[in-house]
């Protein structure tokens, strides 16, 4: 089960977060399956209708399975943010 969900061009995919990354799922239901658990499959042409960009989905094209990405993590994102975002905008003269 994933424990993150990424926000790709307004679209959600589920991330799974590990140690100094984030594994982003970009597979989904395969619309021929009616079973009841159907397979998870990488659809390109969907991904590019849904405004994936075309880099990304070059990238999961090439990953074993097909439709993963790994994100690693940039250096201090996790860090609070700073305090200038707490503090008023002041407004300058030109």
């Amino acid at each position: 089960m994933y424990d993150r969900v990424v926000t790709i061009n307004n679209t959600h995919w589920p991330g799974y977060r590990k140690p100094g990354a984030t594994l982003v799922d970009l597979r989904m239901f395969d619309p021929n399956d009616r079973s009841s658990e159907p397979q998870l499959v990488f659809r390109p042409e969907k991904l590019r209708e849904l405004g994936i960009p075309d880099a990304l989905i070059e990238a999961a094209a090439k990953s074993d399975p097909q439709g993963f990405l790994l994100f690693d993590d940039l250096p201090n994102q996790t860090e609070p943010a700073t305090r200038q975002a707490d503090q008023p905008t002041t407004e300058q003269s030109t």
